[in-house]
């Protein structure tokens, strides 16, 4: 509401400031949706829905805290309510877009990562005057959970979106090539590409130790461990020749140090593709001026990614510094790849 006799100027601000306001609530419903299973129970309930009693027996939960969240996912039109007979569903595309991991818009895993970033932005503070780096191992579980749970649709997107640019590669994969992931995480990757292409050879190479051996259980315990090799290495220390047909390094260059690392890094991963292999380098799409953070919506969420990003010890790689890399390291026929993921900058090179 506009206070009378305000300023025009002033009372756009605090609508704006409002909004962002609104904007924190809307995260943190998502989030207890999601790892409260409201949202998974409103789904499987079908168009039918139900009543904040039948949700509440569902989960067994308490009656009065479920319709306490009910109503404020209704108010952010997360979910529907039927006047007739008081019954709840999911609103129309979400759970696409807050269930489905394959899904290019799939944003569920984001906005739980937006809501673990609540230690950063209360540390940043103290951080100002320390320049200290706190890393992500020290941080609570659940947002590296969160942050792995962002990458879920990049596989889908890197094989269904990008690979069709390189027919010829993606004719040679599919024939039984050889793919890396480097920085595999979670192993979202692997596993998709091992189903994606059942004749090749699958490699993920990961640093830390604790995420390889999360990776080779889960590989077991889907039949894929003998087809999907995870190697636990530092991808600045990548020492093949003519090796590999393709390298994906997903969110991962600029995890692996700093300039020089970055440097080194694209450098070891030419020398290590075979001859008319490539490169598909995924990062998030940082802008090379200040004055196009307010040109999209998703600049604003990088800028304040970044303050969790400068806090674990990461750097940032702007469009036009991932391109002038992938030319130093001396790739061929550099672009960006045409894909449907404005949080995703991703460029090809070729050898």
């Amino acid at each position: 509401m506009t206070t009378a006799g305000a300023e025009p100027d002033k009372a756009e601000a605090y609508q704006r400031l409002f909004g962002y306001a609104l904007g924190s609530q809307a995260v943190w419903i998502v989030d207890i949706g999601l790892k409260a299973g409201l949202f998974k129970a409103l789904d499987q309930a079908g168009g039918d829905g139900l009543t904040e009693s039948e949700l509440a027996a569902t989960l067994e939960f308490d009656r009065r805290y479920t319709g306490v969240w009910l109503r404020a996912a209704y108010a952010f039109e997360l979910i529907d309510w039927r006047v007739a007979d008081g019954r709840y569903r999911l609103a129309a595309n979400m759970r696409a877009l807050l269930l489905d991991g394959d899904d290019p818009q799939f944003i569920g895993g984001r906005m739980q990562f937006f809501a673990a970033l609540y230690e950063d932005f209360k540390a940043f503070p103290s951080h100002l005057k320390t320049g200290a780096v706190w890393r992500r191992g020290l941080h609570d579980p659940w947002l590296l959970e969160a942050l792995r749970n962002t990458t879920k649709p990049d596989p889908v997107m890197i094989t269904e979106h990008v690979l069709p640019q390189i027919p010829d590669l993606l004719a040679r994969i599919e024939n039984g090539g050889t793919i890396v992931d480097l920085g595999a995480g979670a192993g979202y990757a692997i596993s998709h590409y091992a189903r994606r292409f059942p004749r090749a050879r699958v490699i993920g190479l990961e640093y830390d130790q604790a995420s390889v051996e999360l990776m080779r259980r889960d590989l077991k315990a889907a039949g894929l461990d003998r087809r999907v090799e995870v190697v636990e290495g530092d991808a600045n220390k990548l020492d093949h020749d003519r090796a590999f047909d393709l390298i994906t390094l997903n969110i991962t260059l600029h995890e692996t140090g700093g300039p020089a690392e970055w440097r080194n890094v694209l450098a070891r991963v030419r020398r290590a593709l075979t001859p008319g292999g490539a490169a598909i380098v995924s990062e998030l799409p940082y802008p090379d001026r200040v004055e196009d953070y307010r040109a999209a919506p998703v600049y604003k969420a990088l800028a304040g990614v970044q303050i969790h990003e400068a806090i674990v010890g990461c750097g940032m790689i702007t469009k036009s510094e991932l391109a002038e890399l992938m030319r130093a390291a001396g790739f061929a026929r550099t672009r960006v790849a045409d894909q449907p993921m404005a949080t995703r900058l991703v460029m090809i090179g070729e050898k």
